[in-house]
C-alpha cells in the first residue's frame, strides 16, 4: 500500500485524535496536520516484523506530534511577550496588595499569600518590583539555586496562576 492511501485510510483516527486536543489553544486544523506529519513518521518507522497492530502504533506516533506542537504553543505563548509592558497594581477589598500581569488579554493575580519562592521568581522574572525583569540565569545567581532549579519554580508559580485563574473564571 502506498503512503497516499495509507494516510487517506487512516485520516479519521488523525481526526478523532486531534478532536480530543481543540480546546488546548491549537486551531483544531493545525492539529490534523500535527497528527498527519505523525501518521507519516508512524509509516516511515513501522516494522511489520514487530507484533504490533499499526493502528496502534500510528495512535502512538500521532498523540507525539500532536502533544508535541501543543507544547511548542505552550512555550512561545507563556514567552512571546514581555510582560512587564502591562503590569498593573491593585488593592483588593480586604486591603492585599495583589500585582496583576496582564498577558495575552488574561490577568494573572499574584495574591500576598502565594508561595514566597514562586513569588520572588515570578517577580525578578517579569520585572514586577522594580520594573527590571531578569532571566533565569540571573535569578538563579541572585538566589543562589541552580538555573534548573529557577526554571521548575517558575513553571510551578505559572501552574498555580493559571490554575487560579481557571477555578477563577468557573465560579464566575
Amino acid at each position: 500500500m502506498k503512503e497516499e492511501e495509507i494516510i487517506k485510510e487512516y485520516l479519521p483516527l488523525v481526526k478523532s485524535i486531534a478532536n480530543k486536543y481543540k480546546d488546548y489553544g491549537i486551531p483544531l486544523d493545525d492539529l490534523i496536520q500535527d497528527g498527519i506529519i505523525g501518521l507519516w513518521q508512524s509509516i516511515k518507522k513501522f516494522d511489520p516484523k514487530k507484533d504490533t497492530k499499526f493502528s496502534t502504533y500510528a495512535t502512538y506516533w500521532i498523540k507525539k506530534r500532536i502533544l508535541e506542537a501543543l507544547e511548542r504553543e505552550r512555550k512561545t505563548s507563556l514567552n512571546a511577550l514581555p510582560l512587564n509592558e502591562n503590569i498593573k497594581i491593585s488593592k483588593v477589598e480586604n486591603k492585599t496588595t495583589t500585582k496583576n500581569i496582564e498577558y495575552n488579554q488574561k490577568t494573572f493575580v499574584i495574591p500576598e499569600d502565594f508561595p514566597e519562592l514562586e513569588r520572588k521568581v515570578l517577580t525578578l522574572l517579569y520585572g514586577l518590583a522594580d520594573n527590571n525583569s531578569y532571566d533565569l540565569t540571573q535569578i538563579s545567581k541572585m538566589l543562589n539555586f541552580p538555573r534548573e532549579r529557577v526554571r521548575q519554580i517558575k513553571e510551578k508559580g505559572l501552574r498555580r496562576l493559571r490554575r487560579i485563574q481557571q477555578h477563577k473564571y468557573k465560579s464566575e
